[in-house]
């Protein structure tokens, strides 16, 4: 004969199974709403401090953000793919050859691009069309380094600032290309400030932040509040906030 109160009580466990695991998907869904992650080059001072800005435009417009730390070139590959919801921060023609991602129109940042070389050497440096005669380190996959040097015909890309200027001390190359402070930090790092010497900045170039079309409904709402920060000049306290935390923390 057929157990009908165990099959009732089966049908019943099956049915509050089936409730638990939509209130647990539905739930997941609701707090994950207001999250997306991005990318961001690891080990430059200015996506250190791009990462903490945007932290904060994201915090007042009631979103969350997670940003990993990659090489520039698989940060372009993950938020260009969608793989994230975008980069922290690039230069203007970033976008331009990343039609996937949108950019934000308000810059919220910039970056100085400065050659450092030996101080013995005392190159005379004051003009992008100086560096033709020398031979030039950059990072890899960083865009504004890229864009400078695209005509150049002696060019060796490595994997990180102190990897630049190990190089140009050990006399590899003439010149190691990179944002100011970054160059300024690592040199001090590494214990070459004093062997090292650096131009004045060459190019600047403002920072964007980028958002795959997945996503494009929040440009407008990121710029706004951009626009609303920088106006009521809270960006440039959170930026000097977010520069002095990173130098604290890299001492």
């Amino acid at each position: 004969m057929l157990n009908l109160n165990k099959f009732a009580n089966q049908k019943g466990w099956g049915i509050r199974q089936a409730t638990l695991i939509f209130c647990f998907l539905y739930c997941s869904s609701v707090f994950a709403e207001g999250l997306y992650k991005y990318a961001a080059i690891e080990h430059l001072f200015e996506q250190k401090v791009g990462i903490i800005v945007l932290n904060a435009v994201y915090k007042k417009l009631d979103f969350k953000i997670e940003v990993s730390a990659l090489p520039a070139k698989r940060a372009q590959l993950e938020a260009s793919t969608g793989m994230l919801d975008g980069e922290v921060m690039r230069i203007w023609s970033y976008g331009e050859q990343n039609p996937q991602l949108i950019r934000v129109p308000t810059p919220y940042y910039s970056l100085n691009t400065t050659a450092f070389y030996l101080s013995e050497r005392s190159l005379a440096i004051t003009t992008l069309s100086d560096l033709q005669r020398y031979k030039l380190v950059v990072v890899r996959g960083v865009k504004h380094t890229a864009d400078i040097t695209a005509n150049h015909n002696h060019v060796e890309q490595l994997n990180s600032t102190d990897k630049l200027l190990s190089f140009v001390h050990r006399g590899r190359a003439d010149v190691a290309l990179t944002n100011k402070v970054d160059g300024l930090i690592a040199s001090k790092r590494l214990k070459l400030n004093q062997q090292l010497a650096h131009s004045a900045p060459l190019a600047v170039f403002p920072l964007y932040h980028y958002i795959h079309e997945r996503e494009q409904h929040l440009v407008a709402k990121v710029d706004e509040m951009i626009q609303t920060m920088l106006s009521s000049g809270e960006l440039a306290q959170v930026i000097e906030q977010a520069e002095q935390q990173v130098l604290n923390a890299i001492h």
